[in-house]
């Protein structure tokens, strides 16, 4: 089976193509979607996770198959590249040298925070065609503990993104699910100065009366204002039809990273010489 394949749904607005290296996550999110998707126990999908079987070799074959693809790649959508359980293995370091020696563009999304900057020399080869994301929720430590026990605080996420832009590699912010309105626009406006890109989506099964409106008016205003890319999920989009957005804020992979320039080389040989 092949490790990177074609999204489908509201996934595939977030890439055009994806990779999962880990089977389950650890971060025990309450609001997590991906146990009933692929028909497995929480309990079970939250304590106990695995690498998939043979992964990085699958890999290199599915990567030399699309060698200086123009369509990224996106970890991960049923796991965190970097859960508790790649400290250990390392899957996602490794994976990143043979997208970099294949010249595949990355996206990488995490609530790990602080703990994907093992990888930050590495992200740093990427130049360009690399981003780093943070999938943000809350605004305080307390809430996130108690719905994200597993996940790191929302500081420490935003110290992860602080410090990639400080180190010129490109950060994205995804909100989704947006739980509280007020806070994800609190959190828009702390991350302003070192956050590229903003995605926003919500859950499809979302049952409480809120003014989606009102909201996405003023998450607009701020982002137009300070001149950020954004986009707006189909679901949020459903839920206010009249609402106008910009053509490119609701074009999917309009914010999808560019295809390497011919004859570039963003890494040395001698970083795979022990892939």
């Amino acid at each position: 089976m092949n490790v990177i394949y074609e999204p489908k749904g509201k996934a595939r607005e977030y890439s055009p193509l994806a990779a999962n290296l880990y089977s389950g996550c650890g971060h025990k999110c309450v609001y997590c979607y991906v146990p009933s998707v692929i028909q497995r126990d929480r309990e079970d999908f939250d304590n106990n996770i695995s690498g998939r079987n043979n992964v990085i070799e699958q890999l290199k074959k599915d990567a030399k198959k699309i060698y200086n693809s123009d369509k990224q790649v996106l970890m991960s959508f049923s796991t965190d590249p970097y859960n508790p359980l790649n400290e250990q293995m390392n899957l996602t370091t490794k994976a990143l040298k043979i997208f970099l020696d294949n010249k595949i563009p990355v996206a990488i999304l995490t609530k790990s925070g602080t703990k994907a900057l093992v990888d930050l020399d590495l992200f740093k080869k990427f130049g360009e065609h690399i981003k780093i994301g943070a999938s943000l929720t809350y605004d305080n430590s307390e809430q996130s503990l108690r719905t994200e026990a597993g996940a790191a605080i929302p500081d420490d996420r935003l110290e992860m993104l602080r410090v990639c832009h400080e180190n010129n590699i490109k950060t994205w912010v995804s909100f989704e699910p947006i739980i509280i309105q007020s806070q994800t626009i609190n959190l828009i406006n702390k991350t302003l100065d070192f956050v590229d890109e903003y995605q926003f989506g919500k859950l499809a099964e979302e049952k409480r009366n809120i003014l989606w409106f009102d909201y996405l008016t003023k998450v607009t205003a701020i982002l137009r204002t300070a001149q950020k890319d954004f986009y707006i999920k189909k679901t949020l989009r459903d839920a206010v039809p009249n609402f106008i957005f910009n053509k490119h804020e609701v074009e999917m992979d309009y914010l999808t990273l560019p295809k390497f320039k011919v004859g570039q080389e963003c890494f040395e040989e001698s970083l795979f010489a022990n892939a």
